[in-house]
């Protein structure tokens, strides 16, 4: 994994197993426990982050 700061943003390089990973962890988080306040953003933030990342 390699991460860089652009400005306000951080850019994040993975390797396919990572992918894998961040897939998974993604897709778990919208079961996580949040706060009701919190929860339509973290489902739309996986949602959107699932859709762009590779299946393979």
């Amino acid at each position: 994994m390699r991460i860089e700061r652009q400005g306000d943003g951080v850019r994040i390089e993975l390797s396919a197993a990572e992918v894998r990973l961040l897939r998974q962890a993604l897709e778990r988080a919208s079961f996580i426990d949040t706060p009701v306040s919190a929860q339509a953003d973290i489902a739309a933030f996986c949602a959107r982050a699932l859709e762009a990342l590779p299946t393979k």
